[in-house]
């Protein structure tokens, strides 16, 4: 039986059909499943970089200019001016919490757009899936890509996948239990070790979306370009605002336009005392080079009240 959607929603599954080429007789994720991936990864991704990087803002000091490595940074650096610097610095905050957002939106598409697959409410575990013909319990722990090997994660998965495991059997599932380490993007591989499986990423989709591999990708990959229509991409108001800061904050005064390294030197390596009153000077300053320009502060969509702007600390 057809789920009936919205047309807006009949658009988005009409659309990644389109893309992958993957049809309803192909079997898989129904239009509601996809709808609900699409919908899942645009909203995982704006939840985790739209609203993380306007919530900088107000704690560039904290999140940015705190975490200045004197000594690596000015070699990286070399005679750069401060507003240079200062793009230089945003860009790897940004940058960083890009690939994080991603992350979690690759989860939230794994899950939402499985025709069997759902949120674990077990502790140190992300999916789970049962088949109905074996009754065979899947459980997963998800990782976006192969850039740093995690053994925090396998300990995770093989302690508490054990502990699901045995709660499972309490309740008189006669179907096995399987631990899972999935690699989302990456893995060109399929591998098992110490009771864990560590299925290729191409495995992982096949078995999310209960499709043949190359299928599961082509959609998996369909799911992402729509989603990626939905995604507010435009953090820039934010980006121009956190770079006013670091840059205004950083200047030397003596010198206009260069960067005080010595500053961030007393900053990063000297007790709090010797350099506090300095830094709310500066950061009075750079709040004034803020105020000049259009930026208004980010609010929660859920908060209605007005708030006021950036403060000094």
């Amino acid at each position: 039986m057809k789920t009936s959607l919205r047309p807006s929603d009949a658009t988005i599954a009409t659309s990644v059909r389109e893309i992958s080429g993957i049809t309803e007789g192909h079997g898989g994720p129904s239009d509601a499943h996809i709808v609900a991936g699409v919908r899942g990864f645009a909203r995982e991704f704006n939840y985790w970089y739209i609203r993380v990087m306007g919530q900088a803002v107000p704690q560039y000091r904290k999140l940015i200019v705190g975490r200045i490595n004197p000594f690596v940074r000015r070699v990286e650096f070399g005679g750069l001016d401060v507003h240079s610097c200062s793009e230089r610095l945003v860009e790897d905050y940004a940058r960083r919490n890009f690939v994080t957002a991603g992350g979690w939106a690759l989860e939230a598409m794994a899950i939402d757009a499985s025709p069997s697959a759902q949120k674990s409410a077990t502790a140190g575990v992300d999916a789970q899936r049962v088949e109905p013909l074996t009754g065979d319990y899947h459980l997963y722990a998800f990782k976006s890509g192969t850039v740093t090997r995690n053994s925090d994660i396998i300990a995770s998965i093989k302690q508490h996948g054990r502990k699901a495991e045995r709660l499972i059997k309490q309740n008189r599932s006669s179907g096995g239990v399987h631990l899972n380490y999935s690699i989302l993007t990456g893995k060109t591989e399929t591998g098992f070790e110490d009771g864990v499986h560590r299925p290729s990423s191409a495995e992982t989709w096949s078995q999310m979306f209960e499709l043949p591999q190359e299928h599961a990708l082509e959609l998996a990959l369909a799911i992402a370009a729509e989603a990626g229509k939905l995604v507010r991409h435009d953090a820039s108001a934010h980006l121009k605002a956190l770079r006013i800061l670091v840059a205004a904050h950083l200047e030397d005064e003596n010198h206009p336009g260069q960067m005080d390294w010595e500053f961030v030197a007393r900053r990063s390596m000297q007790a709090k005392s010797a350099w506090r009153d300095e830094d709310a000077e500066r950061h009075k300053r750079a709040l004034l080079a803020l105020q000049g320009t259009d930026y208004v502060p980010y609010v929660e969509e859920s908060e209605a009240e007005d708030k006021p702007g950036l403060e000094v600390e």
